[in-house]
């Protein structure tokens, strides 16, 4: 755990932690201590803001991946799937 002044010296990272908690929530134990290390080293604004940038990154690529491996699945099984946006659905 980190002392209190490591919390004092870099207060991002607790944003970072609390972050990545809401994130992983059961996993976040087994990544704190890279977690941590990860946080100690984003200092600057930019730093935090191009982390969480590259979180988004990571999680959007695995849901479009998601996705589009359902919809391959669909489709060998003579389905048609059409991904839209929920304001624009065509279901009413």
């Amino acid at each position: 755990m980190s002392s209190w002044m490591d919390m004092l010296v870099n207060p991002k990272n607790n944003h970072i932690k609390k972050a990545m908690f809401q994130v992983l929530k059961e996993r976040y134990a087994e990544n704190e201590n890279i977690i941590e290390r990860i946080g100690a080293s984003l200092v600057t604004d930019g730093d935090s803001k191009a982390f969480f940038k590259l979180v988004a990154d990571l999680y959007e690529m695995g849901y479009l991946k998601s996705v589009n491996d359902h919809r391959e699945q669909l489709v060998k099984l003579g389905f048609i799937a059409t991904v839209v946006p929920e304001n624009k659905s065509n279901i009413e």
